[in-house]
């Protein structure tokens, strides 16, 4: 047999060589597992943030819904303001109609001009209608005509009025045409 050339020299350098190694390597996979945790930690900080954001965003998402629930009357008011473009011609003679009827007087003619037109300093587009009526009319019945027109729902202005005076009724005027301007959305 062979005698072995091991002896407490040898084994005591094996023996520190092998703790020095693992104490290195131990340390190498203590700064990568630390790196990777720290990774691990900024994903989950980040995670936790935007969840964090996105509750506060539904919370202001439905504050808002809540809100717009509790208004709807104003809003169904504002859509009632301006007539949808298609439909603004049959909407301003169903009105022009009642309010004349209203008031006493008969209207003969209802005009559209074939352009849309926006109004000096707005972007709101309008369109024109020039109704004729039938004179001569008595003043304080074309009042309550031109205040219903003024007040109407979806809103029309009066832009321009040909009045004359009338020779044998003094409460009574020559009126040729108006022309009312209807907002159209």
């Amino acid at each position: 047999m062979k005698k072995s050339s091991m002896n407490a020299t040898t084994l005591k350098a094996i023996l520190g060589t092998s703790i020095v190694l693992i104490i290195g390597l131990a340390s190498v996979g203590f700064y990568f597992a630390q790196d990777w945790l720290r990774a691990q930690a900024a994903e989950v900080s980040r995670a936790v943030a935007d969840s964090n954001s996105s509750d506060s965003t539904i919370q202001s998402l439905n504050k808002l819904q809540q809100e717009l629930s509790t208004r709807q009357d104003i809003i169904s008011k504002t859509n009632t303001i301006m007539t949808s473009a298609s439909s603004y011609q049959t909407q301003a003679v169903e009105d022009l109609t009642t309010y004349a009827t209203a008031a006493g007087i008969t209207i003969s003619n209802y005009a559209f001009p074939a352009a849309a037109a926006t109004s000096a300093g707005s972007t709101v587009p309008l369109t024109q209608v020039t109704v004729t009526l039938t004179s001569p009319v008595a003043y304080s019945n074309l009042l309550k005509f031109m205040m219903a027109i003024e007040g109407n729902l979806p809103k029309m202005q009066i832009t321009s009025v040909n009045l004359g005076r009338t020779t044998n009724d003094p409460t009574s005027v020559k009126i040729d045409q108006l022309t009312v301007a209807v907002y159209t959305r």
